[in-house]
């Protein structure tokens, strides 16, 4: 693979989204490593709001969250990787659960992948040094990706990439490494489309004042959201107003309802023998839950939790 830098030194971009597609990643898009703009930011009013519930970690560490040269000292670029999970065939059985989980954990299987990636491009400059990160860090993924070009926040308070929808994995490596070529953010394509809105049980998403076609400004109200209460909430019991919607771990419904989503292509073989292991779950004791969440993004939540939320997904 021939190193096509520019004379000042800096990293093709076009090198590394080759090499980061021939690591199997769907999309990748660089951006210049500086504070992320306050309009954008959105934490402190979304904070102010209650929006977070007990999730105090979002509180933490604002100022990694904007600028993530304060994250990784000497960042001169953000590079994020998007990985679809749209299944070949979504659970017909109820208790649900929400279908970035039907494969092997995402913070391992992209994490695993960002390293790959690191070592390819080392093949050609031994000198490319980034640290890598997945959901695990205060750094501001969507954000990120978006200003990246690879897709725009839609109402669903998701990036929504033209090809693979809302159903993606997002991944970064923050780099010192200066590239001969930055993206530019693509404009939001959501237009006048509210189906995610309507679409969910709890009226989670919020429309913004000062909205528009062309920033539809959507947050996301943890209090009201299914997916926070799945497996953020640890309480013994749940809400007795959060519809659940048949779903025990996570919740879909704003997704199912994109069109983007409808017309994303299919990234993961959900294979029969899967299927009918995640169809178990609900019957399963401690030990089988255990084992088969291990590696698997179930692992967020403990078994009492799991018997709980398929319990309350079971009411009508």
């Amino acid at each position: 693979m021939e190193d096509t830098n520019t004379s000042g030194g800096s990293l093709s971009a076009a090198l590394v989204k080759q090499v980061a597609r021939a690591v199997g990643f769907d999309a990748c898009g660089i951006a210049e490593a500086r504070p992320l703009a306050e309009e954008d930011f959105g934490l402190d009013a979304w904070l102010a709001l209650g929006c977070h519930a007990d999730m105090r970690y979002m509180a933490e560490h604002r100022d990694l969250r904007h600028d993530p040269r304060l994250l990784v000292p000497g960042a001169r670029s953000v590079v994020s990787l998007l990985l679809g999970y749209k299944p070949s065939q979504q659970l017909s059985a109820t208790p649900r659960i929400a279908q970035y989980a039907y494969g092997e954990d995402y913070h391992e299987r992209v994490k695993r992948m960002l390293y790959q990636l690191i070592a390819a491009v080392r093949e050609v400059r031994p000198d490319f040094d980034a640290r890598p990160f997945v959901d695990t860090a205060p750094i501001s993924d969507k954000l990120w990706a978006a200003r990246a070009g690879l897709g725009w926040i839609g109402r669903n308070t998701l990036l929504v990439n033209p090809e693979l929808g809302s159903y993606c994995f997002i991944g970064e490596l923050v780099t010192s490494a200066a590239f001969d070529h930055y993206d530019t953010p693509m404009p939001n394509g959501c237009g006048t489309c509210r189906r995610c809105l309507a679409a969910c049980p709890n009226h989670a998403l919020v429309e913004e004042d000062g909205m528009s076609v062309d920033n539809p400004r959507t947050h996301l109200s943890a209090p009201r959201c299914a997916s926070y209460h799945t497996i953020e909430n640890r309480s013994a019991q749940l809400p007795a107003d959060i519809k659940l919607s048949g779903y025990a771990f996570g919740c879909d419904c704003c997704q199912l309802a994109c069109p983007y989503n409808l017309a994303a292509a299919v990234r993961y073989p959900l294979t029969a023998d899967r299927r009918a292991a995640l169809e178990s779950l609900p019957e399963a004791d401690e030990p089988t839950f255990r084992h088969f969440a291990k590696h698997s993004a179930l692992n967020r939540v403990k078994y009492p939790q799991w018997q709980r939320n398929v319990n309350k997904s079971e009411q009508k």
